[in-house]
């Protein structure tokens, strides 16, 4: 039986989890104390978030219900930036900074399930913000508050700027749709313990960033107004820096990087090839909540969701690429990371965790150092000399149109390209995760060099069958 985006066996995995992400089945077991259960593979996406153990353990106790769960997170939030101000006061900065980012960590979890309730879920966002505001000044290095004026609105992130000389290259980092920039953190330490300075900002969908899903559908100008803020601050390089993003953050960073060529390299961990595989595969009986997460209607959002897809963009991309996915990836299949790495024209390397999930969060310890390292190494290659430095990219002018509509802007330009599915995608096995070995995770690792410019085609070339078919 055919299924539109692949074949049947391939999707039955994600049908079903569509299915157990229905609320009453959720509900159900809450009260039946899954939570409880949660194996350990499960509480690694906790705890590389910075949530200790002994927490976890503390609060999955607790929950029975959906309100309990986001009551059981704010009130360890609300202890922990309690336990922050009184470290404050006593002058123990390193405590203070601690129970800060903890508190950060809880009320993000606290808003993670919920989606119909906005008011409730801004509020738990704003504590999380305010709990890291707290803790930014108290961290080593500090993060400051970077702001990039967008159609005379400011988008705020922070900064965090490594030891040792000026100026220094930066990474730009982006989070996935229900995320918050604040998540972000652990990824910033390890980039900063490798001498660059690091900018998180929201995501698509939540936070103080995108509002609407049509910045998600044409971030392009974001990536420029981000590149020309870099440029006009001494302290960092504009001719180093690179972008990164998890999930649909991924997908951004990469269409960011296709447009401005400033960008000297991008990474990309569980990134959509397009969206729909989310709104008609994955996250389908979520539809109601997700439109939710961007102020629209159901309607509204299926009528946008055809436009957020790299299809057009990834032949564009001329920076380095990294890409990684995971097999037991419920929300973002791990097929479309072998699409993109398939499909894009560039350096392109490819790692792959048959094992690995969403964010590839249980496999973490093993892929960080690889992106960080990646991205390390690509700045200090890329470095143009002094000569060359503050030029423009090649194309950052927008039409008159496309200051009142973009996608008017994009057909004056014949920009516009229907959405082409590739035939017979990998199946994926349906095991389940836990029953992983313990030990190095297996991997799959591909590279792939540039290829010469290509004229246009009405439709993209087929891919193969299995990603096991691939050139190395």
């Amino acid at each position: 039986m055919a299924v539109r985006g692949g074949r049947l066996e391939f999707l039955v995995p994600h049908l079903l989890r569509s299915q157990l992400l229905r609320p009453g089945f959720v509900r159900l077991s809450l009260r039946l104390g899954v939570a409880r259960q949660m194996p350990s593979w499960a509480k690694l996406q906790f705890t590389n978030a910075g949530v200790s153990a002994s927490d976890l353990d503390r609060v999955l106790g607790r929950i029975t219900s959906l309100p309990s769960w986001v009551d059981e997170w704010e009130s360890l939030g609300r202890e922990h930036e309690q336990g922050g101000r009184d470290a404050s006061a006593l002058g123990q900065r390193e405590q203070a900074a601690r129970r800060y980012l903890s508190a950060s960590a809880a009320y993000n979890f606290a808003q993670y399930v919920m989606f119909l309730d906005i008011e409730r879920k801004r509020t738990l966002h704003e504590a999380c913000e305010r709990a890291y505001e707290c803790a930014a000044p108290l961290l080593d290095p500090p993060a400051e508050r970077f702001e990039v004026m967008f159609r005379r609105q400011p988008m705020v992130g922070y900064l965090r700027l490594p030891k040792g000389e000026r100026p220094a290259p930066v990474a730009v980092l982006f989070h996935g749709t229900n995320a918050v920039k604040e998540e972000l953190h652990w990824w910033g330490e390890a980039l900063l313990e490798r001498g660059l300075a690091v900018l998180t900002f929201d995501g698509p969908g939540l936070g103080q960033t995108f509002r609407r899903l049509s910045m998600v559908a044409e971030p392009r100008p974001v990536g420029v107004a981000i590149m020309n803020q870099i440029e006009t601050r001494p302290e960092l390089d504009p001719d180093a820096v690179a972008f990164f993003g998890m999930s649909l953050g991924g997908y951004l960073s990469i269409r960011m990087a296709s447009h401005d060529s400033r960008i000297r390299a991008v990474a990309a961990i569980s990134p959509p090839y397009s969206a729909d595989i989310y709104w008609n595969v994955t996250l389908a009986s979520m539809r109601r909540e997700l439109a939710a997460l961007y102020n629209l209607e159901e309607e509204e959002m299926g009528a946008a969701v055809d436009r957020i897809t790299l299809a057009d963009m990834l032949p564009r991309l001329r920076c380095p690429l990294l890409v990684a996915g995971g097999g037991r990836d419920m929300i973002t299949p791990g097929s479309e990371a072998w699409r993109i790495f398939e499909d894009a024209r560039c350096d392109r390397e490819l790692i792959y965790y048959p094992e690995g999930a969403h964010d590839c969060f249980n496999v973490m310890a093993d892929l960080r150092p690889r992106v960080v390292d990646w991205i390390t190494r690509q700045l200090g290659r890329r470095r143009r000399p002094l000569a060359t430095r503050g030029s423009q990219p090649e194309e950052n002018g927008w039409l008159p149109a496309e200051a009142v509509d973009l996608d008017f802007g994009e057909e004056l330009k014949g920009e516009q390209t229907q959405r082409t599915w590739h035939r017979e995608p990998r199946p994926v096995e349906s095991g389940w995760p836990w029953r992983r070995q313990p030990g190095k995770p297996d991997f799959v690792h591909r590279l792939a060099p540039a290829l010469p410019e290509a004229p246009a085609v009405a439709t993209p070339p087929s891919a193969p069958d299995t990603p096991d078919a691939l050139p190395a």
